[in-house]
């Protein structure tokens, strides 16, 4: 019986961190979007909070993967790295989602550089260091929402 009761207590450990690891994973990706045709899984920064928290204290962003800053408005936008330990190259867009700058991050967790867009913009892209330049993307480029239903 007691056995029974530890196997039981172990199965029931194992699938709710289990369960947890998936609902974690999943609420991560929120839209697909493309880029000349490379797909990249977003997750939506689209509220103060979101905004703030970016992607510090990440560690890890998956090869295909970024973070979209949506606002409701097209301003000059100011990006710092603090506590960001990722390389990252930051697109910033306009209202229609066109490449107006492209910034690439320096040193890690550093809190006194700060990346600005040259132009208004109402979209701002994170993805890692150099997957921009891999893929030919630059300014003037546009980015596209896949038909997912999921868009800010």
């Amino acid at each position: 019986m007691r056995h029974t009761s530890i196997i039981i207590l172990l199965l029931t450990i194992s699938l709710t961190s289990l369960h947890a690891d998936e609902s974690a994973k999943s609420s991560k990706i929120k839209a697909i979007v493309y880029l000349k045709g490379n797909r990249l899984d977003v997750e939506i920064a689209d509220t103060p909070e979101k905004r703030k928290k970016g992607l510090m204290g990440r560690r890890l962003l998956g090869k295909n993967e970024g973070m979209l800053f949506a606002y409701d408005d097209s301003s000059i936008r100011h990006f710092w790295m603090k506590n960001t330990v990722i390389h990252l190259d930051i697109a910033f867009m306009d209202r229609h989602m066109v490449i107006g700058s492209v910034v690439s991050t320096g040193a890690l967790n550093d809190s006194a550089t700060v990346y600005s867009s040259s132009a208004p913009a109402r979209y701002v892209l994170e993805v890692n260091r150099g997957w921009l330049e891999r893929n030919g993307i630059a300014p003037g480029d546009t980015m596209r929402w896949a038909k997912t239903g999921c868009e800010p």
